[in-house]
């Protein structure tokens, strides 16, 4: 199932034209300067996908699972950099609650797309050059080098995370 979703998303990716195509200033890179639709409608609806990503980020900052698990949907698949992948929010819990246990976060998502089709949205954020994670164990702060994809499915009215996914670039960013 997951191969069959995973090849889905990329054919949608690659071939399809967005219903709700976003406006950005892209050239070559990130840039975090996404910009809504001149669409009322379309802007709503990405309004809305972006609000999911915004309460992660809320809920990442203040190491709350709880306020995180409820935005992914149950077969949700999560991977993460030299990790195992998670399905579920159930088997993401252990992994986020350790995180939380090692890291502050100060996330401040800079979003490069929000594309929108039918009732599927791809999400693409980075983060800001220079913007750090807090270690707790010893203090020490370590710059933060990545750049997300989060893949969104409306269920009836709302929207949920079905796949979240990072890389580590040190260049995301840079004009």
């Amino acid at each position: 199932m997951l191969r069959i979703f995973s090849c889905f998303v990329l054919s949608l990716s690659l071939s399809a034209t967005p219903l709700f195509a976003q406006e950005t200033e892209m050239d070559g890179g990130p840039s975090g300067a996404f910009t809504y639709s001149a669409d009322a409608d379309v802007a709503a609806v990405q309004r809305e996908v972006k609000q999911v990503v915004l309460d992660y980020q809320a809920g990442l900052n203040a190491s709350d699972w709880s306020m995180i698990a409820p935005l992914f949907a149950p077969d949700a698949v999560a991977e993460w950099n030299d990790k195992e992948t998670k399905i579920g929010p159930p088997a993401m819990e252990p992994s986020y609650l350790a995180l939380f246990e090692e890291i502050d976060f100060e996330t401040d998502f800079q979003f490069d797309a929000i594309d929108v089709y039918d009732d599927i949205a791809i999400v693409r954020t980075h983060h800001p050059v220079g913007q750090a994670e807090l270690h707790l164990e010893d203090g020490s702060r370590t710059l933060d080098f990545n750049r997300e994809i989060f893949v969104l499915r409306r269920f009836e009215d709302r929207w949920k995370i079905i796949v979240y996914t990072f890389n580590t670039q040190p260049k995301q960013g840079e004009q």
